[in-house]
C-alpha cells in the first residue's frame, strides 16, 4: 500500500467511521470537510478551521483526537509531510487509491443491505443527475438492466412526472451529485419523493441537501477538484463502483 495512502487515512483501524457512534453529529461533519480539503487545511489556524466549518475550536479539537491526532498542530506537521512526498502519481491514480483505502469502504456492506431491503418491492429504478453526473447516470441504469432490473435514466431536470399520491411508491430514484447542492437536482428529487419513490443518493460527502432529503445516502469523502472556479473534476471512480456494487446486489439473474 503506498505510505502516503496509509498515513493520510489518519483514523485508527477499529474506529468505526458512522456518523452515530463515535462521532457526534458535528464531529462527522468536521472530519468530512477535513478530508474534503485536505490540502488547504495546512494554510488554517484551528480558529480558522473553526471559522470554515461554523464550529467552534474545541469541537475541532475533539475530532482530530479521535482520528488519533494529540494537537491541530500533529495534524497539520502531518498534512504536510505528505504534501511534500513525492508526486509522481497522478492525481487521478491518488485519488483512487485513497479512497479504496478508506475505512468507509467497509461501511458500504451494512449500507448495501439497507439498500435491499428499501427497495426489495420496487419494481423501476430510475437514475438521475445532470452534467457528468447524467452520463454515469446512465452507466448505472445500463449496470442495473444488466444484471435484471427494470431501469431508466431522467437526463432532462424537467422531466414531468405523474401527479397521483403514491404513483411512484413501487419505484427508487438513485441521484447522482458530487456536491449535493445543485439546485436542477433538488427539485426533481423533492418531487419524485412526494410522490412515494424511494430516494437513494450518491454523493461526495453526507453533510449536503440531498444527502438529507434522501431515505439512503452513500458517501465518498474525497477532496473536491474544482477547475475555471464553477468546473468540478473530482474523480467519479468511487460512483462507479458503488453503481456497480448496488446492481450486483440486486442481481437477480
Amino acid at each position: 500500500m503506498d505510505s502516503r495512502i496509509t498515513t493520510i487515512l489518519f483514523i485508527k483501524e477499529d474506529l468505526i467511521m458512522e456518523q452515530n457512534s463515535h462521532f457526534t453529529k458535528t464531529e462527522w461533519k468536521i472530519y468530512q470537510y477535513i478530508l474534503s480539503h485536505l490540502q488547504q487545511i495546512t494554510s488554517y489556524s484551528l480558529r480558522q478551521l473553526a471559522l470554515k466549518i461554523n464550529v467552534s475550536p474545541a469541537s475541532v479539537v475533539r475530532t482530530i483526537q479521535k482520528m488519533g491526532f494529540k494537537h491541530y498542530s500533529d495534524l497539520c506537521r502531518q498534512l504536510k509531510k505528505e504534501n511534500q512526498l513525492d508526486d509522481v502519481i497522478d492525481d487521478v491514480t491518488y485519488q483512487a487509491k485513497y479512497y479504496f483505502n478508506q475505512p468507509i469502504i467497509e461501511s458500504y456492506d451494512k449500507q448495501i443491505q439497507i439498500f435491499k431491503e428499501l427497495t426489495s418491492n420496487c419494481k423501476d429504478f430510475l437514475f438521475f443527475g445532470i452534467g457528468t453526473s447524467s452520463d454515469l447516470a446512465a452507466y448505472g441504469a445500463r449496470q442495473f438492466a444488466n444484471n435484471g432490473q427494470n431501469s431508466f435514466v431522467i437526463k432532462d431536470p424537467f422531466y414531468p412526472i405523474q401527479k397521483t399520491h403514491g404513483s411512484y411508491k413501487d419505484k427508487a430514484l438513485i441521484v447522482l451529485s458530487v456536491s449535493g447542492e445543485t439546485p436542477q437536482v433538488i427539485e426533481p428529487v423533492l418531487n419524485f419523493q412526494s410522490k412515494g419513490a424511494k430516494v437513494i443518493s450518491i454523493t461526495n460527502s453526507s453533510d449536503n441537501t440531498i444527502s438529507k432529503l434522501s431515505d439512503l445516502n452513500f458517501c465518498y469523502l474525497l477532496e473536491s477538484k474544482i477547475v475555471s472556479k464553477t468546473l468540478n473534476v473530482t474523480t467519479q471512480v468511487p460512483v462507479v463502483y458503488i453503481l456497480e456494487r448496488l446492481s450486483r446486489a440486486l442481481n437477480s439473474l
